[in-house]
């Protein structure tokens, strides 16, 4: 089925022969879901990639070609596909698929998408009718990565994405109270299928960042903690030892309200995983604006404004602003796991509910 504005559709009537390719180097879910449409199929071609591709395109050993077919073909069928399956030797991302007369539909995964535009631009120069494209979704694992031969290669998950080694988060501080945040916030996504790591992060902003500098401070400590975490790890190694999955960057800051006299403590949360960063917030709560003043005027933080009124050191540490004004009934590691949590929402959303952001 192909994706259409956030649905599925099913192939066109009459579709009679299919195209995909791929290495198939281990048949996990994710191939086993791109071969699926297939059924729908008269005739189904498979390019597989040959030995000189994979050495020249691929960043970890694959197996040889006889092996991979062997595997491709024992997936085909169980699926019952086999018998009407052609599959053919490749040596780059056109394949035969910009050739061939006979050929209606070509199927690739959301990440390949652009080779099917350019297969079709191809076919337009050579006066071939355009191929249906079906664009399959990419299935992800129990860490909110997609299932990939690499990752499997790495011995980080199975063929189902399930994960074999725990994940490796590395948070960039050595506040107690944050790690403590996130650690209940990590525990709820990933159950206890995770080691956490800390080490304290310059975030580049103001001691007490105000509005958007709040987000490029967490951003800001996430970045640097995943430069830290995998500075001596190798293209195409797992995290290891040193390295890490996901990093966290946590700031807090003061975000001043529209048209009235208010500013508000919220806590950021950035989650990079070495391409992308996510965001969330945590709940906020209103600061007096004497002490937002102060900050201001002093250039320093809630910490430090709060010191000069209860004379209680590195209260961020402790229950925090939260905590103190609320007399116990918040803690801070209670903005924390709720802004960590959030961070992770848009790529829980993608993972299983096949949301774009």
């Amino acid at each position: 089925m192909a994706r259409k504005n956030g649905r599925t559709e099913r192939a066109p009537r009459g579709s009679g022969h299919c195209i995909l390719g791929g290495t198939f180097t281990y048949m996990h879910d994710g191939h086993l879901k791109l071969l699926a449409p297939c059924r729908s199929f008269r005739k189904i071609t498979i390019g597989l990639t040959s030995n000189e591709y994979v050495r020249r395109h691929k960043i970890y050993p694959s197996f040889p070609y006889a092996k991979r077919l062997a595997g491709l073909k024992s997936a085909l069928k169980k699926m019952g596909l086999l018998s009407r399956t052609e599959i053919v030797e490749i040596g780059d991302e056109q394949g035969v698929a910009h050739k061939r007369e006979d050929a209606d539909t070509i199927i690739v995964s959301d990440e390949t998408l652009g080779a099917a535009k350019r297969i079709n631009a191809a076919r337009k120069r050579r006066g071939l009718k355009q191929l249906h494209v079906i664009s399959i979704p990419l299935v992800y694992g129990e860490d909110l990565k997609k299932i990939s031969c690499l990752r499997i290669y790495r011995g980080e998950t199975d063929l189902h994405g399930r994960l074999k080694a725990p994940l490796r988060v590395q948070v960039a501080t050595d506040n107690p109270t944050k790690l403590k945040g996130a650690g209940i916030a990590l525990k709820r996504a990933f159950g206890k299928k995770f080691i956490l790591a800390h080490h304290a992060e310059d975030s580049r902003v103001s001691a007490h960042p105000f509005n958007r500098e709040t987000f490029t401070g967490a951003k800001n400590r996430a970045v640097a903690a995943w430069k830290r975490a995998n500075a001596s790890k190798k293209k195409g190694t797992a995290a290891g030892k040193d390295g890490c999955d996901y990093s966290l960057g946590i700031e807090s800051g003061l975000f001043s309200v529209l048209h009235t006299k208010m500013h508000i403590d919220i806590t950021v949360a950035c989650v990079y995983d070495g391409k992308k960063e996510t965001y969330g917030t945590g709940m906020g709560f209103v600061v007096p604006e004497h002490i937002a003043h102060r900050i201001i005027a002093k250039k320093s933080d809630l910490s430090a404004a709060l010191k000069e009124i209860t004379g209680i050191e590195k209260i961020g540490w402790r229950e925090g602003a939260l905590g103190w004004f609320s007399d116990g009934v918040m803690h801070r590691s209670e903005q924390i796991e709720a802004a960590v949590a959030c961070a992770f929402v848009p790529r829980i959303a993608e993972a299983k509910k096949g949301m774009k952001y």
